[in-house]
């Protein structure tokens, strides 16, 4: 797990967070690794400190211990949501947004640093912060995602109805899966993961 740990590391920081300019690729490298290697053993001692209670709490819901195979699917069930957790407060919450806009000031406008329809994937060019709204449209899109997918979704929707476009208004709108295949589309380009660290397989 911890070399994809890396790449979502890597990924976020240098193109959602940043990274100092003034900084040496040895500097970057040495970063990166000791970023990844903090939060692995976050994750580990979260995991291994919460076993004991999901599987008690697993075996007073059914009235019978688990067997193995449910033992193991529990507790990689549990570092699913650890690692999510623990990205969450590590990277995805330093991804940097606009400050507020001031009651009394003008409202924010429709035009963005720049005119690409893929901008939404670039945070030098895209609105920093998605309109309130939008937000929360991303997330009742997409509730079973990952903080990342949401984030990323917001900024999308931010972009299409800066251009005009139509926006998915529920989860069954037929727009949806053009908007989520767009979605994906772009991560996949990014490389940033599509279903959130949830779906990382264990190396």
């Amino acid at each position: 797990m911890s070399q994809q740990i890396h790449a979502i590391v890597e990924t976020t920081w240098r193109q959602h967070i940043g990274l100092p300019p003034e900084w040496t690729t040895e500097q970057i490298n040495s970063f990166l690794t000791t970023e990844t290697a903090t939060i692995c053993t976050e994750i580990e001692r979260r995991t291994v400190a919460g076993q004991q209670q999901a599987l008690a709490q697993w075996a007073k819901a059914t009235g019978r211990e688990p067997d193995y195979l449910t033992t193991v699917g529990l507790i990689n069930n549990l570092r699913n949501q650890v690692t999510e957790a623990v990205l969450t407060e590590a990277l995805y919450e330093k991804i940097p947004v606009a400050p507020e806009t001031p009651a009394d000031s003008e409202p924010k406008t429709a035009v963005a640093v720049s005119a690409s329809p893929d901008r939404w994937r670039d945070p030098a060019t895209r609105t920093p912060e998605p309109d309130p709204d939008l937000d929360a449209l991303a997330d009742q899109l997409l509730p079973h995602r990952s903080t990342l997918v949401r984030v990323m979704a917001a900024h999308l929707l931010q972009t299409m109805r800066e251009d005009g476009e139509p926006l998915p208004g529920e989860v069954n709108d037929p727009r949806s899966a053009s908007f989520i295949n767009r979605l994906e589309q772009g991560m996949r380009a990014d490389r940033l993961p599509l279903d959130g660290p949830g779906a990382l397989a264990a190396n």
